[in-house]
């Protein structure tokens, strides 16, 4: 067993200059509503044209035209379920069904199972379960593990031995969708409700696109912290 802390992290897929000429196809798209196809697109007008719908004239429709792909990795298979409950937006999560730790291997003796662990628990805390006995999480995840590992071995294949998994066995997400559906994702996902771990990932993949996008979400700002110093965020709401 591998307990992992903090491992969730990401991969935006789409290059970063395809990123941003994301904001050319949305001027080129956007201008065909009022017929004003005049003069050459450039990114200085891409970004005054979004910045002009999104802020002044609220048409945030435009933002379908821009698209953006990201991988999750390191994440648990509680954050995918997360993540599934989004619409608009292709998915393609690591299956359980298909796929275990033996990565196909005849071993399986010796392969581990990962796991995220929350990172304000000690995998060596006593945990009371009862009738005056106690386990630690690591305990607990250990003997899960070997439980699965003899699912296996008995000749279950993984669709059956994945019954036994836990919602936090670390996993991956590849998500696709367009600007407006991943503000309406970041407004879920970095607010102060929202699950600490999810709230995490999402928070620093909002301040990376910031960078690169700035003018579709610079409006999201961090409003305070949570649970485990995590920060959450907070935009001003704009729609047609």
């Amino acid at each position: 067993m591998k307990i992992l802390k903090e491992s969730a992290g990401f991969e935006i897929v789409t290059p970063r200059d395809v990123l941003k000429d994301q904001l050319l196809i949305i001027e080129t798209q956007g201008r065909i509503s009022h017929w004003s196809e005049t003069g050459p697109i450039t990114m200085e007008t891409a970004m005054r044209f979004v910045k002009t719908r999104m802020y002044e004239d609220h048409h945030i429709s435009v933002l379908e035209h821009g698209n953006m792909s990201v991988k999750f990795k390191g994440i648990s298979i509680g954050m995918t379920r997360e993540n599934n409950r989004h619409r608009i937006v292709a998915l393609t999560e690591r299956s359980t069904r298909y796929v275990d730790y033996a990565r196909g291997r005849e071993d399986l003796d010796r392969f581990q199972l990962r796991f995220v662990l929350p990172s304000d628990m000690d995998e060596s805390e006593a945990i009371d379960i009862g009738n005056g006995q106690t386990m630690t999480p690591k305990e607990y995840l250990e003997l899960g593990e070997r439980f699965y590992r003899g699912v296996r071995k008995t000749g279950y294949k993984p669709d059956s031995a994945r019954q036994f998994l836990w919602i936090g066995t670390e996993s991956e997400e590849g998500e696709t969708t367009n600007f407006r559906q991943w503000r309406h994702i970041f407004a879920l996902r970095t607010a102060r409700p929202a699950h600490w771990e999810i709230r995490s990932v999402m928070g620093k993949l909002l301040e990376e696109v910031q960078g690169i996008v700035p003018v579709v979400f610079d409006d999201f700002q961090v409003r305070g912290k949570c649970r485990m110093g995590v920060n959450y965020y907070g935009y001003e709401v704009k729609d047609e």
